[in-house]
């Protein structure tokens, strides 16, 4: 709606005034674009700083993983069920094959 108003505003102005309307806008840009420069900076400043947050997190994460492994192996050894031997095996798996007409 207020798309509608500037555009019936700026149809209403003659063309000198439309001029002056379109100078004032273009200083006003152009006085805001240090401030956006800076903002920029600052904005990826910030999302760096969170990005080698996130990575320090994650080595952290996986250093306290391995450290704890180390001291608690027994929580880790392999269950039984993975170091079963084919043969062993007491519902052996039989191979499907398809049905021929």
């Amino acid at each position: 709606m207020e798309n509608v108003n500037q555009q019936e505003e700026m149809e209403a102005l003659s063309p000198e005034q439309l001029v002056a309307r379109k100078e004032e806008m273009k200083e006003f840009f152009e006085e805001a674009v240090p401030f956006l420069e800076a903002q920029h900076k600052y904005e990826k400043l910030l999302a760096e700083i969170s990005e080698f947050k996130y990575k320090r997190f994650q080595y952290d994460t996986q250093y306290s993983m391995q450290m704890y492994q180390m001291q608690h192996p027994e929580e880790f050894e392999t269950e039984e069920r993975y170091t079963k031997k084919e043969g062993a095996n007491e519902n052996p798996v039989r191979e499907r094959k398809l049905k021929r007409e």
